[in-house]
């Protein structure tokens, strides 16, 4: 369809009547001449229009910023006006960058759909969207299993307590300087305790620098970052022999490592276990309205095979605590690698937490070179 030029001249006039235009008569009276001197099929140039339309008869063609300034100032005049009062115009009045010819052209019709569908045409598009959607809902956070629900959608900070060993330098059984465990002795206060009882040692021993953790420490801290990767969560992490129980009520706590560093996990464990306790090496189970008393022996020198206790528990502050027991590496490694197991996880609290949220689990774990081989879930008491 072409238009007529009263046409044209009714759809100008419409412009430089609008709200948009009406504080703008440079913009008015510019937007008038160009559509003049397009009508009129002027060869239209900046130093023609410095002449023509500013009256300045010195222009040069390098001479004319205040021509392209006022045009640019057209076109963004011409694009709000079509943004708001003439969104529903059915012709659109157009200045192209870098001409200052104007030029009419029809609004696309709205809301009417294709006669036909070009399915060749559609289905690669189609394709492409199939694709984003499975890339967005493969890369969307999935929920976490309700064991570990609170440290995973919690904004409160979990901490992971390495369950690492106090140590003394000083003269080894060799006569030379280094590093030196003994169990009897688990913090600073109790070696001080041991040197008020034998001062003749002060000259010889003092408190290490630095603690002792096994291989378990890296496996453990490893599995537990892909697993909470796997949520976009994080945690960090801390030394028994360096933390204070202030630090340990900051939030929700991890614990792996052994009972026999007399670490203070175990008080927490006692405290928040209705059934079951740690003391003197064994776990002891009573009161319990289904379970016997019994006691387990939960350390031994048997590298190849141990108790592993594994237990979550409500702690201060309406936080919670969970804890990986076990005096070598293969108890908190296969427990922990358990425990962070979609799959294990689901069949655990299906079986044995139906009416539950808390529990205290004991897994016989055998391994060789303290490498975890087999675990084998011994006992659940749930509360």
């Amino acid at each position: 369809m072409q238009l007529k030029n009263h046409q044209k001249q009714s759809i100008v006039d419409n412009i430089k009547k609008s709200n948009t235009f009406k504080n703008a008569p440079t913009s008015i009276a510019l937007l008038q001449y160009l559509f003049n001197a397009t009508n009129d099929d002027v060869h239209l140039k900046e130093g023609v229009i410095d002449i023509e339309f500013f009256g300045n008869k010195e222009s040069t063609e390098k001479n004319t910023p205040r021509v392209r300034v006022n045009v640019y100032n057209l076109r963004k005049k011409l694009t709000a006006y079509y943004t708001n009062e003439g969104n529903n115009d059915n012709w659109r009045v157009i200045i192209d960058k870098g001409q200052y010819k104007v030029r009419f052209e029809k609004t696309p019709s709205k809301n009417i759909l294709p006669k036909r569908i070009n399915w060749p045409l559609l289905l690669p598009y189609l394709g492409l969207l199939t694709a984003i959607i499975i890339i967005f809902y493969s890369n969307r956070t999935p929920n976490p299993s309700v064991i570990w629900d609170k440290f995973l959608s919690k904004d409160t900070p979990t901490n992971l307590f390495i369950g690492d060993h106090f140590g003394a330098t000083g003269k080894t059984i060799t006569n030379n300087m280094g590093w030196t465990r003994d169990f009897s002795i688990n913090n600073v206060e109790e070696f001080y305790n041991l040197l008020d009882t034998k001062p003749e040692l002060k000259n010889e021993i003092k408190p290490a620098n630095y603690s002792y953790s096994t291989r378990m420490a890296a496996l453990a801290t490893q599995q537990f970052q892909q697993f909470y990767q796997h949520y976009n969560k994080s945690f960090d992490i801390r030394f028994t022999t360096q933390t204070s129980i202030s630090e340990i009520k900051e939030g929700y706590a991890i614990y792996v490592g052994p009972t026999k560093n007399k670490n203070q996990f175990i008080h927490f464990f006692n405290e928040g276990n209705p059934y079951c306790k740690i003391k003197d090496n064994f776990l002891i189970i009573e009161h319990h309205p289904l379970i016997s008393k019994s006691e387990i022996k939960i350390n031994n020198t048997n590298h190849r095979e141990e108790y592993a206790i594994v237990s979550k528990y409500p702690s201060i502050n309406n936080t919670e605590h969970f804890v990986f027991f076990s005096q070598h590496d293969i108890g908190v490694s296969g427990t922990v690698e358990y425990f962070t197991n979609l799959d294990s996880l689901t069949a655990f609290k299906n079986k044995h937490l139906k009416n539950s949220e808390y529990f205290t689990a004991i897994f016989k774990v055998k391994g060789q070179d303290r490498t975890n081989t087999n675990i084998k879930l011994e006992m659940v008491v749930p509360f």
